[in-house]
């Protein structure tokens, strides 16, 4: 087990980005997608999965600002940052259904 952010004990599959959202309320969340989305649609001809990146890169941009950090910084923190900013993606989406 590790401690993070609230001192709280979290397993090793969680992040620090997944504890960061679990600490949003559902409208919090939904926040982070909206306002990622009017950005999103800047290119018509790109790939789904390069859409997809830049909402995980958002979102790992959201984390950091609000943390105080660096996106360098959080990514240092993380084992996976590319990883663990897609699956916080997917929490994201979901909650907004």
């Amino acid at each position: 087990m590790r401690t993070y952010l609230s001192g709280k004990q979290m397993n090793e599959s969680s992040s620090i980005i997944s504890e960061w959202l679990l600490g949003k309320s559902k409208q919090q969340r939904a926040e982070v997608l909206h306002a990622n989305s009017g950005q999103a649609g800047s290119s018509l001809n790109m790939p789904i999965e390069g859409g997809l990146e830049q909402f995980a890169a958002r979102i790992l941009l959201a984390c950091a600002d609000d943390l105080g950090l660096s996106t360098m910084e959080l990514s240092g923190l993380l084992q996976e940052p590319r990883k663990d900013a897609l699956a916080c993606l997917i929490t994201v989406i979901r909650d907004d259904e």
